[in-house]
């Protein structure tokens, strides 16, 4: 069977890491998946040994750029059987790992997962090396394609599927987990993300705040971990939020969160195509999304799209007017090609793009 090697999982468990783990599920029996990372560890690695993945862990490019691509080159040299290298990837610094298989004559295959960059100086030096290298490309929105490739010609556009079922709305879930939580009949405001610059979090915290000023029992739910927590916990504490906040880190019950909560929110200062706000409208939630964030992503017509520019006292305003009764959107989520059960056409092009 056919042996792929895949770059961009890291430790964390987010979107890019959920997307591959469940491309590995589906195709499983016609494809194996093996997996180089450059960070210390990598999310669902139990899951990917148990689908018979191997995984080779290389210095990152920090710890030094030499080091990182003389270790991704003796892993090529010593598995010829890599003929194609699939990297999923945020931005044309990528390019740099890209040079090793490049010149060692393997395939590349490059997936855009975002629509912007903290890097944008990096991005763009690299962006034609990356165009250069890339062989197919592939992305999981036409913003994405357009900022990782500069056209969505010739691009494999991949929507980023869930396990609708998981998601389906539940009264007695919903309120088991608000239990759990200690929450009640509170007003429940929800973001999942990474901690990071691109997640935006202190102006969340500034946001909850201003929805604090209008209803002080209302509650933030923070999940995920990242570069900025420590920073992030401070600032809550500085604005007077924290006890209202709650910090629960990584978690594995993201549809049960989904489900115990009244709205999500994403401030992010840019995406790709973000699977939690597809799973968030597949648990009912209306979604709050800055104005960075792709349309493409208003499956369920529910999304509403907030300037950043606005202050934080129209974004608390509009999030506490979205709040209303709760229903389930999987049909929609199905209808519009997002479940993982329905991407049979989308799964062989993937298979011939990685196998050809």
């Amino acid at each position: 069977m056919k042996r792929i090697l895949v770059y961009g999982m890291t430790d964390n468990r987010g979107g890019i890491e959920r997307y591959l783990v469940n491309l590995a599920l589906r195709l499983k029996g016609k494809i194996i998946f093996d997996y180089i990372t450059d960070f210390p560890d990598i999310a669902h690695k139990q899951e990917l040994e148990e689908m018979g993945s191997k995984i080779f862990f290389i210095p990152a490019k920090s710890k030094g750029v030499f080091s990182h691509l003389y270790a991704f080159y003796k892993v090529l040299s010593a598995h010829k059987e890599y003929s194609c290298v699939y990297f999923n990837i945020l931005d044309a610094g990528a390019a740099i790992t890209q040079f090793i298989p490049f010149i060692m004559g393997r395939k590349i295959v490059t997936h855009s997962h975002n629509g912007d960059t903290d890097k944008k100086a990096l991005h763009n030096f690299c962006k034609p090396f990356l165009k250069l290298f890339t062989k197919k490309k592939v992305a999981c929105s036409l913003l994405a394609a357009r900022y990782m490739f500069d056209s969505e010609k010739n691009v494999l556009i991949v929507p980023n599927a869930i396990d609708t079922c998981c998601f389906s709305f539940s009264e007695e879930k919903r309120d088991n987990k608000r239990k759990e939580l200690g929450i009640g009949d509170k007003k429940v405001i929800c973001h999942i993300g990474r901690l990071s610059n691109q997640k935006n979090p202190l102006r969340l915290l500034e946001i909850f705040k201003a929805v604090l000023e209008k209803d002080d029992s209302a509650v933030l739910l923070s999940v995920g971990t990242g570069e900025m927590e420590s920073e992030v916990l401070a600032y809550a504490k500085v604005l007077g939020i924290d006890n209202n906040v709650l910090f629960l880190g990584m978690r594995t019950d993201i549809p049960e969160l989904l489900l115990a909560a009244d709205i999500f929110v994403l401030p992010s200062l840019y995406e790709g195509l973000p699977i939690v706000a597809l799973e968030a409208q597949a648990a009912g939630l209306p979604i709050v999304l800055s104005d960075k964030i792709t349309r493409e992503i208003d499956i369920c017509e529910n999304a509403e799209f907030i300037s950043l520019e606005e202050d934080n006292e129209v974004w608390a305003q509009r999030i506490l007017s979205a709040i209303g009764t709760r229903f389930s959107n999987t049909e929609k989520i199905i209808s519009a090609g997002y479940d993982i059960n329905n991407t049979k056409q989308t799964d062989e092009k993937i298979l011939k793009i990685l196998g050809e």
